[in-house]
C-alpha cells in the first residue's frame, strides 16, 4: 500500500505540480532506506531526475530576446561515464551522514539538498 501512496504522490506531482507538496530531505531519506522496492525506485528516479534537470538547466540560459545560449560557467561537472548508480549512492551516503549530525535538515527541500551534494561532489575545475 505504501507503494501505491508513492505512485499517487508522483502522479499528483506530474499532473498538478502546484498542488503537490515539495519533497523534504526526510521524505527522500525514508524512500531511499525503505525495504520496499517501489520506494527504492522512487528514490532513484527522484535523485536522477533532479540531476538530469539541473544538468539541462545548467547547460544553457535564456537571453533577453528569448534565445537559449550555452553557459560558460557550469555549476557542476560530472565525470564522463559516471554510472547513475554511483550518483545515487553518493547522494544517499551524504544524506545519511548529514542527517546523523543535523537531524533538523529533514525539513529542508530535497531538491536543494540533492543539488548541493552534486555541486559539492563534482565541482568544475577552473582553468587559469
Amino acid at each position: 500500500m505504501k507503494s501505491m501512496a508513492c505512485l499517487l504522490m508522483f502522479g499528483t506531482f506530474l499532473c498538478d505540480p502546484a498542488s503537490a507538496a515539495q519533497m523534504k530531505v526526510g521524505d527522500l531519506y525514508n524512500l531511499c532506506t525503505s525495504s520496499n522496492e517501489g520506494d527504492k525506485s522512487a528514490c532513484r528516479f527522484y535523485i536522477l531526475g533532479v540531476f538530469e534537470g539541473a544538468q539541462l538547466a545548467g547547460e544553457s540560459v535564456q537571453d533577453k530576446s528569448g534565445n537559449f545560449q550555452e553557459t560558460k560557467d557550469k555549476r557542476f561537472c560530472v565525470p564522463d561515464g559516471l554510472a547513475s548508480s554511483a550518483m545515487e549512492l553518493t547522494v544517499k551516503m551524504k544524506m545519511g551522514a548529514d542527517l546523523a549530525v543535523y537531524p533538523e535538515d529533514r525539513d529542508l527541500p530535497a531538491v536543494s539538498f540533492v543539488m548541493g551534494v552534486i555541486a559539492t561532489q563534482f565541482p568544475c575545475q577552473k582553468t587559469k
